[in-house]
């Protein structure tokens, strides 16, 4: 059965190409098979987010921003014990996992043995494609449990899971001093970082901003949230995980009203990325899939750019949709 749909997709690529002539790239149809098979591999992929900060701090109403739909509760958990939370969900037909953390950040005075924990968080989290580490804009320090927390993720599964984190902070709305309180908050907390990871590692965690009770999405600055936190996640996933993350949220991406995707939830914002989170977030896609960047190459030097988007409606039904947005925005 697999080699008879193999063969079918090469047959509709042919026919579809059949008026093209390809001497300039005689594999074009091969590669271009080969990124089909890729993105179809994908779609079987599932990735997984970890959530690190204190109770009440904006982690489930920022990641439920990000995705367009309440992936996970936003009630304040009760304090008292320390926990993993753990939220199966499915968009776009890619399955994925939200893990969240209550009592890890939180003041627990019965809970102080770090073994404990440890043990506890890598029973159940076995695979990380994206460490979010949430707190307060408007806090003045970073508090002791925070340190605890972040002494406990560095213990748990090594440095190296900082490669693949961003740092959130929340309630912009309520800082005194917005840019200024940023950048004091931005600084105390990669040092705090920086004790477990290295100045290295802790300066280069990506930092974005928001506000979830904004109706515009924009920060006290005038600036939209939403699409940068989208690219700076993105960036620092996991290369395994970027394409079906990808492909889950393509349905809600936008190319500056220039190709309009047919939403299923027309309530869910749209992103629309300006010209260096596109960029950022096509390297990142390049990088995930390498084939991508030749064929792109390929496009705009023997096709002409017109072809992207014609193209990728074409050939979106035989991967489902994804790759039609992909060829919109970048090609």
């Amino acid at each position: 059965m697999k080699n008879t749909e193999n063969n079918e997709i090469l047959d509709k690529l042919k026919r579809l190409f059949s008026s093209v002539n390809l001497q300039k790239y005689p594999s074009f149809i091969d590669d271009l098979f080969t990124l089909i098979k890729e993105l179809q591999k994908a779609r079987k992929e599932k990735f997984t987010f970890l959530m690190v900060g204190r109770t009440g701090v904006g982690k489930s109403s920022t990641i439920n921003s990000l995705f367009g739909e309440n992936i996970a509760p936003e009630g304040k958990y009760d304090p008292t014990t320390m926990d993993v939370k753990s939220y199966e969900h499915q968009i776009n037909n890619i399955n994925f996992t939200i893990i969240d953390t209550p009592g890890l950040c939180d003041d627990i005075p019965e809970e102080k043995n770090d073994q404990k924990y440890i043990n506890l968080i890598k029973n159940k989290v076995k695979q990380i494609d994206s460490l979010w580490f949430v707190t307060r804009l408007d806090d003045s320090r970073v508090t002791a449990d925070e340190m605890q927390g972040i002494k406990i993720i560095s213990e748990a599964f090594t440095v190296n899971v900082w490669n693949y984190a961003v740092i959130i902070f929340t309630r912009t709305d309520k800082a005194d001093d917005y840019l200024v309180d940023l950048k004091e908050r931005t600084k105390r907390i990669r040092n705090e970082i920086a004790k477990h990871t290295g100045d290295h590692i802790a300066n280069n965690i990506p930092v974005i901003a928001v506000d979830n009770k904004s109706k515009t999405l924009t920060n006290p600055d005038g600036k939209r949230w939403l699409e940068e936190l989208y690219s700076k996640v993105f960036k620092r996933m996991s290369e395994r995980s970027a394409v079906p993350f990808f492909l889950a949220t393509s349905q809600r991406i936008t190319s500056n009203n220039n190709y309009n995707y047919n939403k299923s939830d027309k309530n869910n914002e749209e992103f629309s990325f300006n010209e260096e989170q596109k960029t950022s977030i096509k390297n990142k896609l390049f990088s995930a899939i390498p084939i991508l960047e030749k064929i792109g190459g390929a496009i705009g030097s023997f096709f002409g750019g017109s072809l992207g988007k014609p193209l990728g409606e074409s050939i979106g039904g035989l991967v489902g949709h994804g790759i039609d947005i992909i060829f919109s925005l970048f090609f």
